[in-house]
């Protein structure tokens, strides 16, 4: 399903506020997730990222072994589904897909700041030294992703999702989502009070 594109457009369409705050805060702010949703017939697709703060507290590189068993209980969490987000049963949703990893952005950034090296004046101290932190903040920051895929029988009857993402990870503050379905599209900001995404709040 080849729809979130179609979805980025139109949730930042339908919600300029939301596309300015998100500019603003920047694509990793601690305490906020995003969430994708997009629905399609009966096919239906989500996407979750969140800061590794708000999954395990941290976000840098798992070195110790409580660390990794931290990661690694995480990803085992977001395995089952059921365990982050729930439809309703009267859609009939069947899970056909599955994904969840965490991502750093280290060898990313080491070959960014390789490539500027060579280009760049080597007497330049501050620069250097500019370029050495920005590439220790980006690698600091890691991000985990999940995607979810779904066949449901009664796509009508996807009205709402439920979150208990939030009581599964204690440091979630907040999911910044976007979701479109043939009714049209809609985005909002899901705090722990609510925990549940209104698919009929379309903009």
């Amino acid at each position: 399903m080849k729809i979130f594109s179609l979805l980025a457009l139109s949730a930042i369409a339908a919600s300029p506020v939301l596309a300015q705050d998100t500019r603003e805060a920047g694509a990793h702010e601690h305490g906020v997730s995003t969430l994708e949703l997009a629905i399609e017939g009966g096919a239906v697709e989500l996407n979750l990222t969140s800061p590794g703060s708000d999954i395990v507290g941290f976000e840098y590189e798992a070195r110790t072994a409580e660390d990794k068993d931290a990661v690694e209980a995480a990803i085992r969490v977001m395995l089952t589904p059921e365990n982050l987000v729930i439809l309703p049963n009267a859609a009939g949703c069947r899970l056909t897909e599955v994904l969840a990893h965490l991502h750093g952005h280290e060898d990313e950034e080491h070959d960014a700041h390789e490539g500027e090296m060579d280009h760049g004046d080597h007497d330049d101290a501050d620069h250097a030294e500019g370029e050495d932190h920005a590439k220790h903040e980006a690698v600091e920051h890691s991000e985990f992703h999940l995607r979810y895929k779904y066949a449901c029988e009664a796509p009508d009857a996807l009205t709402e999702v439920a979150l208990p993402f939030f009581s599964v990870f204690e440091y979630a503050k907040e999911i910044e989502a976007a979701f479109i379905t043939e009714a049209g599209a809609g985005s909002a900001e899901i705090a722990r009070e609510t925990a549940i995404l209104d698919l009929t709040a379309l903009n």
